[in-house]
C-alpha cells in the first residue's frame, strides 16, 4: 500500500504532540501527549492491516523521505518500505512503552463556548505570539487575545468577532500547546477545562486549558 502525502503530513504534525505512535487496524490514526494534556485523532484513507508501533516518529518519516513514492508492507514485526531496487525494513517498538490515548478516545463533556479561526487568523496568532514573546491565547468576551496573563500590561494582540457564549468568559489556553495543521477550525470550549478545535479537513484536537479561567452567565 502507499501512504497519501496528506496522511505523511498528518503523521507528521502528529509527531510534535508526542515522538512515538501506536496506530490500531483501521483507518483512525490518533495520538496523545505525555503528559496527557493534548489528544490529536484523524481519519486517513488508507486503511492500516496491523499495528503498528513506532517509538521515533520523526526518525521513521526521515526514512520514508528518502523515497520519492514507496510502497509500505506492513508485517507483524516491521514495516518495509520500497521503491525500485532500493528498500528498508524498519521494526516496530513495544507499544507498552507509548504513551497512548484511552481506548475511547477524548469527548468534550460540554459546550460553553463556540469560536471560530480561519487558517489565517490562526497564522497571525502564532506569529503574534512569537513577536510580543507571549505564552497565552485567551478567548474572552468574543475576542482571541494572545498576550502573557502573568503580566497584567503585557504586549497584547487581538482579533474581535471570533467567539460567543451566554455568559462572560476567560478561558485561556497555552500557545505552546497549537501544534495544529494549518485549517480553518471550529472550537467548542468547555469551561471546566477542555477545548476541541475540529479541523475543515477532519482532524480534530483537544486542548486541556489553563487553569484560573473563568466563566459565569
Amino acid at each position: 500500500m502507499k501512504l497519501s502525502k496528506r496522511t505523511l503530513a498528518i503523521l507528521n504534525n502528529f509527531a510534535t504532540i508526542n515522538q512515538s505512535i501506536v496506530i490500531n487496524p483501521g483507518k483512525k490514526v490518533e495520538t496523545i501527549s505525555n503528559v496527557k494534556d493534548t489528544f490529536a485523532r484523524a481519519e486517513v484513507d488508507e486503511e492500516f492491516p496491523v499495528k503498528v508501533s513506532i517509538y521515533d516518529l520523526k526518525g521513521f518519516l526521515g526514512v520514508v523521505g528518502l523515497f520519492e513514492d514507496p510502497e509500505f508492507d506492513f508485517g507483524d514485526k516491521s514495516v518495509k518500505i520500497s521503491e525500485g531496487s532500493s528498500s528498508q525494513t524498519y521494526f516496530y517498538a513495544d507499544p507498552s512503552v507509548i504513551t497512548q490515548p484511552p481506548e475511547k478516545g477524548v469527548n468534550i463533556p460540554s459546550i460553553e463556548v463556540e469560536a471560530k479561526l480561519s487558517k489565517e487568523q490562526l497564522s497571525k496568532i502564532i506569529r503574534a505570539s512569537s513577536i510580543n514573546s507571549a505564552s497565552d491565547l485567551t478567548f474572552t468576551n468574543g475576542s482571541a487575545v494572545v498576550h502573557d496573563k502573568t503580566v497584567p500590561n503585557s504586549n497584547r494582540f487581538e482579533i474581535s468577532d471570533v467567539s460567543q457564549s451566554e455568559g462572560k468568559y476567560d478561558l485561556s489556553i497555552k500557545v505552546e500547546k497549537l501544534k495544529l495543521v494549518s485549517d480553518d477550525y471550529t472550537i467548542k470550549i468547555c469551561a471546566k477545562g477542555l477545548a476541541h478545535f475540529e479541523g475543515a479537513q477532519g482532524i480534530n484536537y483537544f486542548i486541556a486549558l489553563q487553569p484560573n479561567g473563568s466563566y459565569g452567565k
